[in-house]
């Protein structure tokens, strides 16, 4: 008899100097319903294995929800062994609420007012009460904060497994980097945008609308019109799902949290930080970690195509990188979560 299907809970975690973060847990509901603040597992008597899920741009962690469950009830069903858990990751500022709820509003363990994006500047910046957009470093160092955080949850013997998507794999290959000592046994990148994105298709478009002054126009004009959009939320649903193609739940999250000026202006911010700095490929990293990590490309993918998965290959022939055969779109969030989560899981714990 096959087993229910487990369903994730979305949390706020108050992390080391009051930051807060939001997360999305998939564990079985016996390790999830401790109650602590932060809790995701009780301690058992064999090593869990954690599964990081690292977002790309925007990063917000709704989007990243069905991927989380579908992982981890496919590993729970065909490797029950690996006693998995899923923690999918937000991009601060991505997400309206980050600028509208403060850790009253959440229930969050501090008793300041800080809303979420500002606690982020203020732990990273020393700059209490900012709510300047996150720089690439700095959603680096977000990534880190939060698994170091993870990591104080689970026994010293627990496995670690990272997984990124787009901009999320970039911040992964910097996290296995930093935390070479930590007990990460795998690494996967999902449509990695590893190295010279701005040479993409898209990144030679969004090179130009990140720009600054160019961005503060766009977010200008979403301030202007969302008011009036709002009014007729109906129409507001359809023009979005028209340019972007989105519909379902995922047409509501973008709607009520990205479009929005503060929230989309940090994803452009944040696009144009990506753009100068991914550049060079991180060879060395690769090198010392390659029998553990797994790289998926989309052969006609606007971000990072098979010219990109062919430059892998030549400077790395043994590297487990795939060149998808199935369709699956860049981003595999809006429509092919399942597909993509069965792959994953396949890959899961394979060395």
């Amino acid at each position: 008899m096959a087993s229910p299907r487990v369903k994730g809970t979305f949390q706020h975690w108050t992390l080391r100097g009051g930051a807060i973060t939001k997360v999305f847990v998939v564990a079985h509901p016996s390790d999830a319903g401790s109650g602590r603040r932060g809790a995701v597992s009780s301690s058992s008597a064999t090593p869990k294995t954690v599964c990081v899920v690292i977002p790309g741009n925007p990063g917000i962690v709704e989007y990243y929800a069905p991927f989380s469950e579908n992982l981890f009830n496919a590993v729970s069903a065909s490797r029950p062994d690996l006693d998995l858990e899923v923690v999918a990751l937000q991009n601060p500022g991505h997400s309206l609420s980050d600028h509208n709820h403060t850790d009253a509003d959440i229930g969050a363990d501090s008793s300041s007012d800080l809303r979420i994006i500002a606690s982020w500047n203020k732990v990273l910046h020393n700059a209490a009460g900012s709510t300047d957009p996150l720089t690439l470093e700095d959603q680096i160092e977000h990534k880190i904060a939060v698994f170091d955080h993870i990591r104080s949850l689970y026994p010293t013997n627990t496995r670690f497994i990272v997984a990124g998507h787009s901009i999320g794999a970039y911040m992964t290959l910097n996290l296995v980097k930093r935390r070479a000592d930590a007990n990460i046994v795998q690494s996967i990148y999902l449509f990695p945008t590893l190295t010279h994105i701005a040479k993409s298709k898209n990144g030679q478009v969004v090179s130009i609308l990140a720009l600054p002054g160019i961005r503060h126009l766009l977010a200008a004009i979403v301030f202007l019109l969302r008011p009036i959009m709002s009014i007729f939320p109906v129409a507001l649903y359809a023009i979005v799902s028209l340019f972007t193609g989105i519909k379902g739940s995922h047409l509501a999250v973008t709607c009520e949290e990205l479009v929005h000026h503060v929230s989309g202006f940090h994803a452009l911010t944040l696009g144009h930080h990506e753009m100068r700095q991914v550049t060079l490929l991180d060879e060395e990293t690769i090198e010392k970690n390659l029998d553990r990590m797994v790289f998926y490309y989309g052969p006609e993918d606007k971000w990072a195509d098979r010219g990109y998965f062919e430059a892998l290959k030549r400077r790395f022939p043994d590297a487990r990188a795939y060149l998808c055969e199935d369709s699956i779109p860049h981003d595999f969030v809006i429509e092919r979560s399942e597909a993509m989560a069965r792959k994953v899981a396949m890959w899961l714990g394979q060395q």
